[in-house]
């Protein structure tokens, strides 16, 4: 039945042991791509889709349950996006609301979830998130938008400047620096609200060995857009270059939370002993049979099941939409921080109740997104290592307050700027705690959880509570709709 799929994630959270769902079948070549057939209206799939390979299409393949209400197919609608301010996870219990929501609505739900786990490298994100995003636009700045949220928009003269800036990377490539230098200066003229004349400029200052003006230059390029991110890290190889680490570290930071993709920014990153414990973000796929069930597929773990469950139920649930975010039933699925914070923290409810019904090693990468969320809240995490990675523009022009959030995080959990974590939300303990003190806190542990648990079982009302944790815990901006500008 439906409900023996989908209702282990509810008998887990209650205490019970095991897991349903159906096992995955043997792909034929992992490294095959094949078109699949799903449910959904001719043309509904976006040209950017990429086929499916053997394995993903067997996770797919339908289940032999009978579909009542069969599910569409849901792609992001690229153009909203909804942020959030970054707080932090005071009480388990707000996390176990979460948890304890999700599988409420998996038992409930008259669609068909099917839910698995399988090892390998089966996410599909273009799906989840969209195609891979462009390099960063060296010909467009961020205006302020509603909200604290940015929107990019040409620069004046660029179509002017393109040629000039041509011509100086056509000098360039035959080795007439002193040429370029002169073609960029002309570009400049033409359009100096670019940022990519100024960066070109820097670059070939800084290769003819004008050090000084490449620095002025460079930071002309910030001050023309401080949200494009390849002048930070020009200033940072500089300094990288004349032995400031911290300046480096700084710029390097700065860079990343701007455009989080950045292969330029973390390699000068790892180059600076980025060395804290960065953690991964769940894998999973997440698409529509040709039935109309519902595929959810992660790894092995309730935690990692529970965060997939969630990011389905946000996707395929537009009732639960519409009362979370207080929104019409009718508005399009887009990408929000909202979303992954509440999904990663329904997660780590259910790896609290995991560590609370048995004795098995503690995860270090949970561990540490629970210090992480208790500590500083989770909405860096989200922008970077999810959102920012899939869609760096969002990053770009995200609010002054989560950018800062950003920030922090490649401070914290990839330059390991923190202190060790304290308090009922780690059991990674100080090797030199005497065996006494030892006891003690994982007593502690063990009655804070129990506690959090209780309370939030006793909770009926599942909407209230999220909404409330949602006004509480989070100041989302508007999304990004050109029709809110009406």
């Amino acid at each position: 039945m439906r409900r023996a799929v989908a209702a282990f994630l509810l008998f887990t959270i209650l205490g019970a042991t095991g897991c349903a769902g159906r096992k995955p079948q043997e792909p034929a070549s992992p490294s095959t791509t094949v078109q699949v057939k799903i449910h959904g209206a001719p043309g509904s799939a976006p040209a950017w889709l990429p086929a499916y390979t053997p394995q993903q299409l067997a996770l797919l393949a339908p289940s032999d349950h009978e579909i009542t209400t069969p599910a569409p197919r849901v792609f992001p609608d690229l153009e909203r996006f909804w942020y959030a301010n970054n707080r932090r996870l005071d009480e388990p219990e707000d996390a176990l609301k979460f948890t304890r929501m999700v599988a409420t609505i998996l038992d409930d739900s008259p669609r068909f979830y099917v839910v698995d786990a399988a090892p390998g490298d089966i996410a599909n994100p273009a799906v989840q998130y969209g195609p891979p995003a462009d390099e960063p636009d060296g010909w467009s700045i961020a205006r302020k938008g509603p909200g604290g949220a940015s929107e990019l928009v040409p620069a004046a003269g660029a179509a002017e400047a393109r040629g000039e800036l041509a011509r100086g990377e056509a000098l360039a490539a035959r080795g007439d620096g002193a040429g370029a230098i002169a073609a960029y200066r002309a570009a400049a003229l033409k359009s100096p609200k670019a940022p990519a004349v100024p960066l070109a400029l820097a670059a070939a200052l800084a290769k003819s060995g004008k050090i000084e003006e490449a620095e002025r230059a460079y930071h002309a390029a910030v001050a023309v857009d401080p949200t494009f991110a390849p002048p930070y890290l020009g200033l940072a190889e500089l300094a990288e270059k004349r032995g400031d680490v911290a300046a480096a570290r700084k710029l390097t930071a700065e860079a990343l939370a701007y455009q989080p993709d950045s292969r330029r920014g973390l390699a000068l990153a790892k180059r600076l002993g980025a060395g804290g414990l960065r953690v991964a973000p769940f894998a999973i796929l997440l698409d529509v049979d040709s039935a109309g069930a519902i595929h959810v597929v992660t790894a092995e773990g309730t935690p990692a099941q529970m965060y997939g469950g969630c990011r389905a139920v946000m996707r395929y649930e537009p009732e639960v939409r519409a009362q979370i975010f207080e929104q019409p039933r009718e508005t399009p699925y887009y990408l929000s921080v909202v979303e992954e914070v509440i999904c990663l923290e329904a997660a780590l409810g259910a790896y609290m109740v995991d560590r609370k019904n048995d004795d098995d090693e503690p995860d270090a990468n949970l561990e540490e997104l629970l210090a992480l969320a208790h500590e500083e809240g989770l909405a860096g995490y989200v922008m970077f290592e999810i959102l920012g990675q899939h869609r760096p523009e969002r990053a770009r022009v995200a609010p002054p307050d989560v950018h800062r959030a950003m920030v922090r995080y490649v401070e914290r959990d990839l330059f390991g700027q923190k202190s060790a974590p304290v308090g009922v939300y780690t059991v990674r303990l100080d090797a030199n705690e005497d065996e006494h003190g030892l006891d003690e806190l994982k007593e502690a542990i063990k009655s804070k959880i129990e506690d959090a648990v209780r309370r939030a079982m006793k909770d009926q009302d599942i909407a209230r509570d999220v909404r409330r944790r949602m006004r509480r815990g989070f100041s989302p901006s508007r999304p990004t709709d050109d029709d809110d500008d009406e």
